[in-house]
């Protein structure tokens, strides 16, 4: 699949994780060098240790290292006007506890909760349009969100995403699209030990490749929090 380059309105285009220590961040990158052969580009101390990974060289997502980092995975959407959907987050019950913030000269970005308690972020491009390959072997192939309240984080994303985005309800599941590409599934919440959260799941084929490898690079010594989304 060719390099993507730029993200529709509204559509997931980022997901990264922040780590409180070294010991957390070099951990995971050696645990997802192994399990899918993935390379990283480490930053400078400046940036938290940025580092990003790379599935055949393509942008696939960022782990960054900061002293409150609790390691929770991040899904970004996509936006060309950033202080425009954080006013639609604001009038549909979401909370910005991260204001837009410009990164460098790559890009703006903003942390959000959104009405069932789940953490989101809003991306506003410059020269870095977010992650260059999905749909493929070890990249991002879909996004569920799960919470108690699927139709109203329904209506939420519906609303402040972009007119394009749609919610399409399914026997057994709600579904996110654009257009004819269904993208996320929202998914009610099967046990109080879980909070609502996004996360993205990697193609592979996890049975027989993904875990007989978890447990051969023993998986169990990073949190779980950590690989949950694998």
């Amino acid at each position: 699949m060719p390099v993507i380059t730029e993200h529709a309105q509204g559509m997931p285009c980022w997901i990264d994780a922040s780590v409180s220590t070294s010991a957390q961040r070099e951990g995971l990158i050696d645990f997802y060098s192994a399990l899918f052969g993935w390379t990283f580009d480490v930053n400078t101390p400046e940036t938290g240790y940025y580092s990003i990974a790379r599935q055949n060289g393509k942008v696939v997502l960022g782990i960054g290292e900061q002293s409150e980092g609790r390691g929770s995975w991040v899904t970004y959407f996509s936006t060309s006007d950033i202080e425009g959907t954080i006013e639609r987050v604001k009038a549909h019950g979401g909370q910005v506890f991260f204001p837009p913030m410009q990164v460098m000269d790559v890009g703006w970005m903003a942390l959000v909760l959104d009405p069932t308690g789940a953490v989101h972020g809003l991306w506003k491009p410059i020269t870095f349009s977010g992650f260059e390959v999905v749909y493929e072997p070890n990249a991002p192939g879909w996004f569920d969100h799960v919470s108690e309240d699927t139709e109203f984080a329904g209506k939420y994303y519906e609303n402040i995403l972009s007119n394009g985005i749609e919610v399409d309800p399914q026997e057994g599941m709600t579904i996110l699209r654009r257009g004819d590409q269904w993208f996320a599934s929202l998914t009610r919440l099967d046990s109080a030990k879980k909070s609502p959260q996004w996360t993205s799941q990697r193609l592979e084929n996890f049975r027989s490749i993904v875990r007989p490898k978890t447990a051969e690079i023993k998986a169990a010594k990073i949190s779980p929090i950590l690989i949950s989304a694998i």
